[in-house]
């Protein structure tokens, strides 16, 4: 049969039986143990993260690099990156440049606020004035070299980051960065140089030392302050005692809230005898002139309403009390304030809560005090600012202890009743617990407090604020035996309330059982009625319980001849409490105060308390 093959024909048969011999012996070799390899094959190393050398394709697994597989070598697969018909270059990852923040200190010396860095700490050895803290691990300097050193630092970038003082401060600042110090040209005088005898005798007599202190310190500044002690501490007087300083510069414009105008030009006719009375103007409606005395008080409102012709008259001192009114720079009395403010000679502005937790809140007092400030570097300084999708949020605190500073030295005097505690009457708080059977709970108020006890945060504000007023009326007949007993040892005293159920029943539980003289304040009650029954209440002996509204009656009274206040309920800011106590600790109080808080268990005042 094999001579019938042609020679082609056998050729073929040939190359087959060898392309199957081949097929098998593979099949056979993929089937037995791979062997090991005398070496290993290691991943191409990453490149320097520190080098800024280029990578060429060589440093990766090139085309023609081998393994071993079945004994034999075979190409391996190539990298993608070898791939690449484009040489490619592979930078560095750079360092993120750290951050040097300069810090103000205090009023002479800044810090620096920084991570590690070698070349930074043999810059700060070089200066003239450093401190270094142990504890804090940090540099300090002299303001007078602040320039030297920002300057020098930024040789360091980009590795360091240079932060330096915002460019208000430093302006406000400048004169304490001189290389050397030069005598100043302010025309302001030092508190020594201060001579107080153009200021009527009766009113600097009753100024107490830390009063006079800071009148002193107002006229040192120039008459531009934000006056923030602490409630109760005589604001008032030291702002009339400033402005008679500035007589010569009247006429004077005091802007109040509406309620205390007529307190105001009292003030000024008892302290200032030396006026006119028929020079003080109180403005009250729109159509009354608010520039036509020497001295003219009028309302927020009334300024916002008549801002142009308050403008035009260009008044020279300035006096605004309760200015954290003006917190919202977009409220129509703060559009209507600043140009008013900005345009004196003299500011003075008197807060007792300067809010300075949220220095957003504050931004338009300094500036009414000072020169305008940029809001948006104020903001990103102080107020922790950051951009989001609808734009910038300054509700937030950064640098507080530099904003202290810059306050203190510049805009503000705050003191508090600890800090002239010898000079003040001491005060004290006190829970009464009420009888629990006096107490008139019902089945709504128990559902209620069923509910309050399992609700969720969403439901739970509603129903507390219907657990508050049921409160009020299951406390009406102890709070009454309460204050029977407080009449009955014939001693003069607040009772301050909120719900007009329980100053209703105080009210006719004093007409028809206790039969003594008394006088409320409440929301209803004007702002000449207020002045008359203040007066009243101090001058009187025989009037001896003075009902108020906590909301409506907490500021701008003063109701010293008092020494003892009831809180007939809670409320849920102690901030307005607060404010309330100070109607009887003040200064012109001689006594003790003493302030009761009439708590009920199983009520609301469970959860206020």
């Amino acid at each position: 049969m094999s001579s019938c093959l042609t020679s082609e024909q056998r050729k073929i048969i040939d190359e087959n039986r060898q392309r199957a011999l081949q097929k098998l012996a593979e099949k056979k070799a993929q089937l037995s143990p791979r062997p090991t390899p005398s070496h290993s094959v290691k991943p191409p190393s990453s490149p320097s993260v520190t080098s800024s050398r280029s990578v060429s394709q060589s440093n990766y697994v090139s085309k023609t690099q081998t393994i071993y597989k079945d004994g034999r070598m075979l190409p391996q697969k190539t990298n993608s990156f070898a791939n690449s018909s484009h040489h490619k270059t592979f930078k560095s990852t750079p360092k993120k440049a750290i951050e040097a923040k300069f810090i103000l200190e205090s009023p002479s010396r800044f810090l620096v606020d920084v991570i590690f860095n070698q070349g930074l700490i043999d810059l700060f050895k070089t200066m003239e004035t450093k401190q270094y803290d142990a504890v804090t691990r940090k540099w300090s300097f002299s303001l007078q070299e602040y320039h030297k050193l920002v300057k020098q630092a930024r040789v360091l970038e980009p590795e360091v980051k240079v932060v330096p003082l915002p460019s208000f401060i430093v302006q406000i600042f400048a004169h304490k960065m001189k290389t050397q110090q030069q005598p100043s040209s302010s025309s302001s005088p030092t508190k020594s140089a201060i001579d107080l005898s153009i200021i009527d005798k009766c009113l600097l007599e009753s100024l107490m030392p830390f009063q006079l202190e800071g009148v002193k310190i107002s006229i040192e500044r120039r008459g531009r302050i934000l006056l923030a002690d602490e409630m109760g501490l005589g604001k008032t007087l030291q702002a009339i005692s400033v402005a008679c300083y500035y007589r010569n510069e009247w006429p004077l414009l005091i802007v109040v809230p509406s309620s205390v105008r007529f307190d105001w030009a009292q003030q000024f006719r008892r302290w200032v005898p030396s006026l006119d009375p028929q020079e003080i103007n109180v403005a009250l409606k729109g159509k009354d002139s608010g520039v036509s005395g020497m001295v003219n008080i009028l309302s927020y409102d009334l300024m916002s309403k008549k801002s142009n012709e308050l403008l035009t008259k260009k008044f020279k001192i300035v006096i605004m009390d309760e200015s954290h009114f003006l917190k919202n720079f977009k409220s129509a009395r703060t559009k209507a304030a600043l140009p008013i403010l900005q345009n004196a000679t003299r500011v003075i502005l008197l807060t007792g809560t300067p809010a300075l937790s949220r220095p957003s809140e504050l931004f338009t007092q300094i500036v009414g005090v000072l020169r305008p400030i940029n809001f948006t570097e104020y903001g990103l300084r102080y107020c922790d600012g950051k951009k989001n999708a609808w734009g910038w949020d300054f509700s937030g605190y950064s640098n507080m202890a530099e904003l202290q500073v810059f306050m203190e030295e510049k805009v503000m005097v705050r003191r508090m009743k600890k800090d002239v505690l010898s000079q003040l009457p001491s005060k004290r708080r006190q829970a009464v617990l009420l009888n629990p059977n006096a107490i008139k709970t019902d089945a709504s108020m128990k559902k209620v407090s069923a509910l309050v006890e399992k609700s969720t945060s969403a439901e739970r504000r509603n129903l507390l604020f219907q657990y508050f007023q049921e409160t009020a009326s299951a406390k009406c007949s102890a709070v009454c035996d309460y204050i029977t007993d407080r009449v009955e040892a014939g001693q003069k005293f607040l009772v301050f309330a909120h719900h007009c159920v329980m100053m209703d029943a105080i009210e006719n539980h004093i007409k028809n059982k206790c039969k003594v003289e008394y006088i409320r304040i409440d929301g209803k009650t004007t702002s000449q009625q207020r002045k008359f029954y203040c007066d009243q209440f101090q001058k009187y002996e025989d009037i001896q319980l003075a009902i108020l509204s906590i909301c409506a009656a907490n500021a701008g009274l003063n109701l010293t001849a008092a020494s003892l206040v009831i809180f007939a309920e809670l409320f849920w800011n102690p901030g307005i409490l607060v404010q309330a106590e100070d109607r009887v600790h003040r200064i012109g109080q001689m006594d003790s105060v003493n302030i009761h808080y009439l708590v009920a268990t199983g009520t609301a005042d469970d959860f206020i308390w």
